[in-house]
């Protein structure tokens, strides 16, 4: 999925969040055009981000005390995984395998997590704030 596309079509209606996934596509970008001796340092510098994004819906959703916590939870759980999985491999010297999550599997799973999960989630923050 071209990350051109990302940009342009993910809207959570949620300034904030959508920075976030701004921030993430752009990371995503840098990283797919490096050479591979910077790709695995540029590998590990996009995971950080990426687990400090994923903490920070968290710490929003344990505010407003969202019914959806855990199985978001999981969902990060899961591609935090795959994340790792690519480091592992690419530490070995397989810089395609990390290539493959970096220009497929990750901007396709993060498209499909930010179109539907962070959607509901920045309507539920968009929600506690009027209650608040």
């Amino acid at each position: 999925m071209p990350f051109h596309f990302w940009l342009s079509k993910i809207s959570s209606g949620a300034i904030y969040m959508d920075a976030l996934h701004h921030d993430t596509v752009q990371a995503l970008m840098r990283i797919s055009t490096t050479a591979d001796q910077e790709f695995c340092e540029g590998y590990g510098l996009l995971l950080h981000k990426v687990e400090r994004i994923f903490r920070t819906e968290e710490r929003w959703m344990e505010e407003i005390d969202s019914p959806e916590l855990k199985h978001h939870r999981a969902q990060h759980a899961r591609i935090l995984g795959n994340l790792y999985q690519g480091q592992s491999h690419i530490a070995r010297g397989d810089t395609q395998f990390g290539r493959n999550i970096i220009d497929k599997s990750l901007p396709e799973w993060l498209f499909f997590h930010a179109s539907t999960m962070d959607s509901t989630l920045a309507q539920e923050l968009r929600m506690a704030t009027l209650a608040g």
